[in-house]
């Protein structure tokens, strides 16, 4: 089945689950074992949070264009690795993006940023009359 809730098998491959991915202080669930580069995707693709310049990456770990640094889970130091070659798993953290990979807010995030300007902007008539 491919929905929602099962991503199509063509793009990102067959998996059991999803697993949790840290990218920017950000959890994200993408599919399990899938290289980093299509969690990637999987975010800018299927989540609508994250935009990329997908013409810069060769995906086939021939020219490093797709540099970034992690830290594996249980590990205390980030590491360099290649967002083709690397296989997402639970806990993984994303500490630096390949070159053009930008998270986007979420909705909600844009929201509770709409509303939090709209509190401290204070009332529309500057001289503060009651």
């Amino acid at each position: 089945m491919i929905g929602p809730d099962r991503p199509n098998p063509l793009i990102y491959g067959d998996f059991d689950r999803m697993v949790t991915v840290v990218v920017r202080g950000e959890r994200f669930a993408v599919p399990e074992g899938i290289p980093l580069i299509r969690a990637l995707q999987y975010m800018q693709f299927e989540l609508g949070r994250l935009t990329c310049d997908w013409s810069l990456f060769c995906f086939n770990d021939t020219i490093g264009c797709c540099a970034c640094k992690v830290r594996k889970p249980g590990a205390d130091e980030a590491e360099g690795a290649r967002a083709c070659c690397l296989r997402v798993e639970d806990g993984l953290e994303v500490v630096r993006m390949p070159r053009s990979a930008r998270v986007l807010p979420s909705a909600l995030s844009l929201a509770e940023a709409e509303l939090a300007r709209g509190a401290s902007d204070g009332p529309d008539d500057p001289g503060g009359a009651p």
